[in-house]
């Protein structure tokens, strides 16, 4: 994070200001604390001041859901009243703050409701018994308080530490309050500022019985994005009910905000009884406990009972990236990766070269939402990197040791933490930590990917996710690709395809629209959409595994029914990775008895335990049904199919029935989701068993001993009471003479059948036993939810791998469906190993992501082949579809390589090992690169790092320079391409460049065709392109016939024409005096001279 100093309190939110659009008040919109929780429309509306009545005290905490409405007083600011609300005072006049002794009488005038106008002073002639004209505030946002407070000023403001901005270790997060300012606020009040000190990045959504408040700043927020209203008194605030919290919440994450729920932890019973504990205690005692339970970003989400639902399915990667540099300028760098509602780490430490080329792969595979660097240990060059690369993505910069936790300081913080401990408390690493650490003590080749771990460990633990997430023990390692390595291919160890960032993005390979993903994405669950991102990132290289793939989604796309049965089945899938997420949380015991949210005091508690069973069944019976594909896919001819759909030993999915028919017999399901707890049939919870055993057993007792009693009086005789009264003995009248010392009256009953009732020390010692017993029952049942939630963690194993099965089928289902859906000529293309002569013949090919592909004209390449060199020189008009053609092709290897039909009649290649791509034009301002300098050293890249069995595509390159610079770079570089002898597409309107390689073999000329109409007069000429390649040189570029397209004057069309001929003529004298000065051969010089003549 910048350590520059602040313009505006938003600045500390992390996000960029906007202009609001302002729309029409909706009925939605009327009451800032009445939203509709279920709609997902964005309610916007005008800002305005209004007046709400007190729902709660800031310390009450009562059962009664009816919103009860005070008696009308007014508030202090400073009032000392333990029950004061940190609501706004309610004034049906303007007054001035009173003086609390710390700031004076005039400072607080600058505090007053309306703001003051510079000119004239107009606030005696407003009447604020009516609605006054909103006109008079110029700006209703700054009109408040916390404008002027002193210690929020831009060259007042520190840290938690008293740091300013420019001490090196100033924290941004954090914010000092000065305590003469804390001491004269509210109980509430000072409680909500130290908390935001401590969290003055994030919204404070701060819970007030059954609301959540937004004060201050935070409050100017919700009323500017969430389209609430500012309620009336001296200080910005505004609010909305408990049940909108998934709403809200998610709109400010979507928006870039970091968004802290602060709940009360405390009843007022609770706080009495601390209280009356303590003796005496402080004003600032006497008010209900709060703590922030979760603090989430885009990053850092993890779904609950209280945000059930993830908006959107694609993954949001937070990154940590540590690293150093030697002296010879070598990079080593350490990244720790993850997606928390997902909850697996990712580790990896690798050299870099000096543009970062491995990381930016790696972002651009997994897209980051959060990134997180040690201050002060990152080069400036990573810097630059990460302000033009990544401008909108969340960065901060954590301090040294105290939050990017050392490598040992992780591995000591992970070993004290209960995260890897089990039901008896006994500590076990997870199996990876073996590779990169000995006990505690880090492998030096780690050690930076351990201490990005300890920054994503604190991160998470500052968010209050740290158990959810670090609990469950998911550890992997992450094998970057390998961008340097020419000679890896020769030793058959290369997996994957590389697909660097800059080919990722100039493809237009991710994203939602026009891009492969979107085109190839029929995925029917979201687990599936995020797997085919990752098969796009890394297509194959092992030839093998492209062809299972292709069998597999040819069988599925000539059984239609077998697709069809498939998609059925994976349609009804709700998310299961992040659903196994969510119940691994719900069932974990730490997250039960240390985490702040299993103190909280919902209103809505009953919901959500309601919404934790829902999710809890939904995902049985998804798995369920998933046990449907095995008899599905019985049969099948498929190896893959056979692997991922049938179980042991004929495939890799698991068979749930068995596990699954515990939990459909452990308990009623109907009941459960319907009360919203879970009461277990006997032998499924041994404590609960034995707890009901004990209960039976006195039951038992009791009922022996009234028949002792009965013998005893000679009559029935019959228990009476409840609860602590309960097990009396109702003894007839006329029976009572055989009443013994032992017998202790506790009641009479007179009427027709008079009678008493006694308590015998047997009855006193049972009942004792009874409610002892009952209470052990309770404290069970209030756990049960959360041991049965525990029983699927304990085989989340199990559960992983049929859903890795389901994922696997749906991206194979996926790329059936678009070839099946896919209108035109489509085929699977023969991919075969590498070859020292490596060849590419593509028939009628057309571009996957073109939307009108009816009209879209198809295109034969063929590279490597007979009489068509590996390298191919294209020309042709501007605007004429090369670089169409370019992208055409490298997409349509891409899909061979991961196993997917093409767009094509036909398609053979040897496989490729990396896509190389130099397409567009731009510069690096950030970094001070020219336009041509960002060319040349992707095009230097290109040289270093390409062999043989690479495609290359090139367009324009030297365009950036002087024309004979220009012209003389290409011309040079494709010399060195055909070299290397790796299939390349090479672009240009250098037609000198084309003469060179005119009836060389290693070169093969084409340019796309066009006709041209009146090409002698520049204001009529027209060219109508026909976007198909042919064999040799294209005459011209045509550019005037680009201008004229795009509205340039047709004067100044016809003076550049005629400029044109000129240097034409002039190019041709200077050729003429080249030839008769340089050449001896007489002939040549004549027939140079009658041409010119």
């Amino acid at each position: 994070m910048s350590k520059s100093t602040p313009k505006k309190i938003t600045d500390y939110f992390g996000v960029p200001t906007a202009k609001r659009k302002k729309e029409p008040e909706t009925p939605e919109a009327s009451s800032a604390k009445d939203p509709d929780p279920d709609s997902d429309e964005e309610v916007t509306k005008l800002p305005r001041k209004r007046s709400r009545i007190q729902v709660m005290d800031d310390s009450s905490d009562s059962d009664d859901n009816t919103p009860k409405k005070p008696p009308k007083r007014k508030h202090n600011l400073n009032s000392d009243d333990e029950n004061d609300s940190p609501n706004t005072p309610k004034h049906k006049t303007p007054r001035k703050p009173q003086s609390n002794g710390s700031v004076s009488k005039k400072q607080l005038t600058e505090y007053s409701f309306q703001k003051s106008t510079p000119a004239k002073d107009t606030t005696d002639k407003l009447d604020f018994k009516k609605d006054a004209p909103e006109a008079i505030v110029k700006d209703i946002h700054s009109n408040w308080l916390h404008n002027d407070l002193d210690f929020l000023k831009p060259d007042k403001i520190r840290d938690i530490n008293k740091r300013r901005p420019s001490e090196p270790d100033y924290d941004p997060k954090t914010l000092h309050v000065p305590e003469k300012y804390l001491k004269d606020l509210t109980p509430a009040m000072r409680q909500w500022w130290e908390l935001k000190s401590r969290h003055m990045d994030s919204v404070l959504f701060f819970k007030v019985g059954k609301f959540y408040e937004l004060y201050h700043m935070d409050a100017v927020v919700g009323v500017m994005h969430l389209g609430f209203s500012y309620m009336k008194g001296e200080f910005a605030h505004s609010g909305f009910p408990e049940t909108a919290y998934a709403k809200m919440a998610s709109t400010l994450i979507e928006k870039g905000f970091k968004v802290a729920r602060v709940e009360q932890t405390e009843t007022p019973e609770m706080m009495a009884d601390r209280c009356k504990k303590q003796g005496k205690v402080t004003k600032f005692e006497k008010v209900v406990k709060r703590e922030i339970c979760q603090v989430t970003t885009k990053a850092t989400c993890v779904y609950t009972a209280q945000m059930p639902e993830a908006r959107n399915e694609l993954p949001h990667y937070m990154y940590a990236v540590s690293m150093k540099q030697d002296g010879s300028g070598n990079i080593r760098i350490g990244v720790c990766f993850v997606e928390t509602s997902i909850g697996v780490f990712y580790m990896s430490e690798f050299n870099d070269d000096k543009h970062f080329s491995r990381l930016l792969a790696l972002f651009a595979e997994y897209p980051a939402s959060l990134i997180l660097t040690e201050r002060g240990a990152v080069s400036k060059k990573f810097s630059e990197l990460l302000t033009s690369y990544f401008k909108d993505i969340r960065k901060d910069s954590l301090l040294s040791k105290s939050q990017f936790y050392t490598a040992s300081d992780t591995l000591e913080k992970l070993s004290m933490a209960n995260y890897f401990r089990d039901k008896e408390g006994n500590f076990h690493w997870p199996e990876f930590f073996k590779k990169i650490a000995d006990d505690c003590m880090p492998k030096a080749e780690y050690e930076l990917t351990l201490k990005s771990l300890g920054a994503c460990m604190w991160y998470l633990k500052d968010s209050k996710l740290d158990i959810q997430v670090l609990s469950m023990g998911k550890f992997e390692w992450y094998d970057p690709l390998d961008l340097t390595a020419k000679e890896q291919v020769k030793k058959m160890e290369k997996d994957y395809l590389i697909l660097d960032s800059t080919t990722i993005n100039n493809l237009n390979l991710l994203g939602s629209k026009g891009t492969l993903q979107s085109v190839l994405d029929h995925c029917e669950t979201s687990f599936g959409k995020r797997m085919l991102q990752r098969w796009i990132c890394r297509p194959l290289c092992d030839i093998n595994k492209i062809k299972e793939r292709q069998i597999a989604v040819n069988e599925l796309l000539n059984n239609p029914n077998l697709l069809r049965n498939a998609q059925t089945v994976l349609k009804k899938m709700p998310d299961l990775e992040r659903q196994l997420t969510k119940i691994h949380a719900y069932g974990n015991k730490l997250m039960a008895t240390d985490h702040p949210d299993s103190r909280a005091i919902f209103y809505e508690a009953v919901t959500y335990s309601k919404t934790k069973i829902k999710d809890f069944l939904k995902t049985l019976r998804a798995f369920e049904k998933a046990q449907e594909i095995a008899d599905i896919f019985e049969g099948c001819e498929s190896l893959l199919l056979r692997k991922i759909t049938q179980f042991s030993p004929k495939g890799a999915n698991i068979d749930l029935r068995e596990v699954l028919q515990f939990f459909k017999t452990a308990f009623d399901q109907e009941e459960a989701e319907k009360e919203g707890k879970i009461i277990p049939k006997r032998g499924v919870e041994e404590d609960f068993d034995n707890a009901e055993k004990a209960i039976d057993d006195i039951k038992r007792e009791l009922a022996e001993y009234l028949d002792e009693q009965s013998k005893f009086f000679g009559c029935k005789i019959s228990y009476f009471g409840t609860e602590k009264k309960r097990f009396q003995l109702e003894v007839p009248d006329n029976r009572t003479n055989k009443v013994t010392r032992e017998y202790q009256l506790e009641g009479t009953r007179k009427g027709n059948k008079p009678c008493k009732r006694y308590s015998t020390p047997k009855t006193r010692e049972l009942l004792a036993r009874m409610l002892k017993a009952e209470g052990e029952r309770a404290k069970i049942i209030l756990d049960l939810n959360r041991r049965i939630f525990e029983k699927i963690g304990e085989r989340h194993q199990q559960f992983d791998q049929v859903i890795q099965c389901l994922t696997i089928l749906d991206v194979i289902c996926s790329l059936a469906e678009y070839a099946r859906s896919y209108s035109q000529d489509i085929c699977t293309p023969d991919v075969k190993t590498f070859n020292e002569k490596p060849q590419l013949t593509i028939e009628n090919g057309k571009h996957p992501c073109i939307p009108n592909i009816d009209n879209f004209v198809p295109n034969d390449i063929k590279m490597g082949v007979e009489n068509h060199a590996g390298v191919l020189i294209l020309t042709g008009p501007n605007m004429g579809g090369k670089s169409t053609l370019m992208r055409q092709v490298a997409i349509i290897s891409i899909m061979a390589q991961i196993g997917s039909c093409v767009p094509a009649s036909s398609c053979h290649l040897n496989l490729i090992d990396r896509v190389f791509t130099r397409l567009g034009a731009q510069d690096d301002i950030i970094q001070g690169q020219s336009t041509f300098y960002v060319e040349l050293s992707e095009a230097s890249s290109i040289l270093q790092h390409a062999t043989k069995h690479s495609l290359v595509l090139i367009d324009e390159l030297g365009r950036g320079t002087s024309t004979h610079d220009g012209n003389a770079i290409a011309t040079a570089y494709v010399k060195k391409i055909t070299s290397i002898g790796c299939r390349t597409m090479f672009s240009t309107h250098y037609h000198s460049l084309v003469d060179h390689f005119i009836g060389q073999k290693e070169v093969q000329l084409g340019h796309m065709a066009c006709m041209v109409e009146n090409d002698e007069d520049p204001t009529e000429e027209s060219v109508t392109f026909l976007y198909k390649m042919v064999e040799g040189r294209c005459p011209k570029s045509y550019g005037f016939n680009a201008a004229r397209l795009a509205g340039l004057d047709h004067r100044v069309i016809a003076r550049g024409r005629e400029i044109a001929k000129e240097l034409e003529q002039e190019s041709k004298l200077r050729n003429v005096f080249h030839v008769i000065f340089t050449s001896q051969d007489i002939p040549q010089i004549r027939q140079v001279l009658s041409a010119t003549a």
